[in-house]
């Protein structure tokens, strides 16, 4: 722990951060003046810094239960106003425990003072062991006690390790992945993650975030086939108060809110036709307006995008804008299904069972030999998902038995040829058949049944109806 020092007058007109050095992240300033917030604001927002103001203690504790920063700035003055000179040190420990626990991550605690009179000593004494104090002498040294605050945190980094960890596997196929996202996550380039549904493409993108220099900024995922199309423009780029009816205070959209981060854009090939040209033009321009607003707002954002659909013939079709399959289509890195990689089921299945073991605090468990050799035989057309998905099944069916066998996990899906073999009729394929096309709608659709009432090429009722007689 540093202890304050009275400032000499050279130090004042020695900017510890260069006014054109931008940084990246985001600020909460508890500060009861207005006017000195404001200005903090504008102050620190030109030096690239995301800021949001708070007047009181008690609502920054409560801002960092509910949002991640990378630094919490508080005047002292502050504590003195709540507490009209009582004792400060209760709210003092609440916020040094608030901005340990704050989620994803802790944040670093930077005290605003006016004279060497602030109570070092107490502060310090109160647990406060990752703060910067700095005298109010303009924005450089107050951005320079930020990147201290934030750079000194002892939080382990994320390394090979982490990758390891998110992209399981050992075949040929999943190492070259994995070499490929070693080699562009430190770059700030665009990359286009293609693959069948379930087969892990999110956890490829959070893997290029966590290893690359946006890491201490939590990625930001938005599904763009899983919303509709009239409220994805404001998912994108927000909107100003009074843009519409319901409008009544501004939103910050998705772009905004990855300043400085990954903006992951999952299932960009759905991405409507009409709002093509507005991404286009921010990923070009690298600057967005809110719904509603005149303002540019310029954003500091890697993007990283997936799809399941083969683009280019999205392109061909005229469903997908040849301008903007070139912008993100800059790095593609294709992940492949299962049946691709059949070495790695067993990791898989291994991988799945001690974390549900753990998470339902069952003993061990392993397959049998047999169940092994079956299983990683079988097509995994759903792929990861298809597979964590029987295996937990099987656990639950194996209740106190530490083998599981073969018998304990769904049966594969039949092909029609198969089921032919078996004498099957055709009223019972077509029923099959039917079932499995809506189940695999509605995963494409996350759900969303709206969307996958489109892929169906039904109305939103007669899927609905059909899932229902289908129980």
């Amino acid at each position: 722990m540093r202890k304050a020092t009275e400032p000499t007058t050279a130090s004042f007109l020695t900017p510890l951060v260069h006014p054109a050095t931008l940084m990246r992240g985001s600020v909460l300033l508890v500060i009861v003046a207005r006017g000195q917030a404001d200005q903090h604001r504008a102050e620190l927002g030109a030096l690239g810094l995301r800021v949001d103001i708070c007047r009181s203690v008690s609502g920054a504790i409560q801002k960092l239960a509910n949002r991640s920063y990378d630094s919490v700035v508080i005047d002292w003055r502050t504590l003195e106003v709540e507490h009209l000179g009582g004792d400060w040190r209760p709210s003092w420990q609440r916020l040094v425990e608030a901005s340990r626990t704050a989620q994803p991550e802790p944040v670093g605690l930077v005290v605003l003072w006016v004279s060497a009179a602030h109570p070092t000593v107490e502060m310090e004494a109160a647990g406060a062991i990752s703060v910067d104090y700095c005298v109010s002498a303009g924005p450089e040294r107050l951005a320079a006690a930020i990147r201290q605050a934030i750079e000194r945190d002892p939080r382990p980094r994320p390394g090979d390790a982490t990758i390891e960890a998110s992209l399981i596997g050992q075949s040929a196929a999943i190492r070259g992945v994995i070499e490929q996202v070693r080699l562009v996550a430190p770059k700030d380039t665009t990359v286009l993650i293609t693959g069948e549904t379930g087969t892990g493409k999110e956890r490829v993108s959070r893997a290029i975030h966590l290893l690359s220099g946006r890491r201490n900024r939590e990625m930001v995922p938005v599904n763009c086939g899983g919303i509709p199309a009239t409220l994805l423009e404001d998912e994108f780029f927000g909107h100003v108060k009074g843009a519409f009816t319901d409008a009544r205070t501004a939103r910050v959209g998705r772009f905004e809110q990855a300043h400085g981060s990954t903006l992951f854009l999952d299932e960009i090939g759905d991405l409507p036709l009409e709002l093509q040209p507005k991404l286009l033009r921010a990923l070009q321009e690298r600057e967005i307006h809110r719904v509603g607003g005149v303002e540019a707002i310029q954003f500091d954002t890697r993007v990283i995008a997936a799809t399941n659909l083969d683009l280019w013939r999205r392109v061909e079709g005229g469903l997908f804008r040849e301008d903007l399959y070139y912008r993100v289509n800059v790095y593609p890195i294709h992940v492949p299904p299962l049946r691709e990689r059949r070495e790695d089921i067993p990791v898989f299945i291994g991988h799945f069972l001690e974390r549900l073991c753990r998470r339902d605090r069952l003993p061990p468990k392993k397959l049998t030999p047999e169940a092994e050799r079956e299983l990683t035989l079988r097509p995994w057309k759903g792929n990861i998902r298809e597979l964590e998905n029987a295996v937990e099944m099987a656990v639950i069916r194996s209740q106190d038995r530490e083998l599981i066998a073969s018998a304990d996990f769904p049966k594969p899906r039949q092909t029609p040829a198969a089921a032919l073999r078996e004498g099957a009729n055709l009223k019972t394929l077509v029923a099959d058949f039917e079932r499995e096309l809506i189940q695999q709608a509605l995963e494409a659709a996350r759900g969303n049944k709206n969307k996958a009432a489109q892929i169906l090429g039904l109305k939103r009722t007669t899927l609905i109806e059909k899932m229902r007689r289908m129980e």
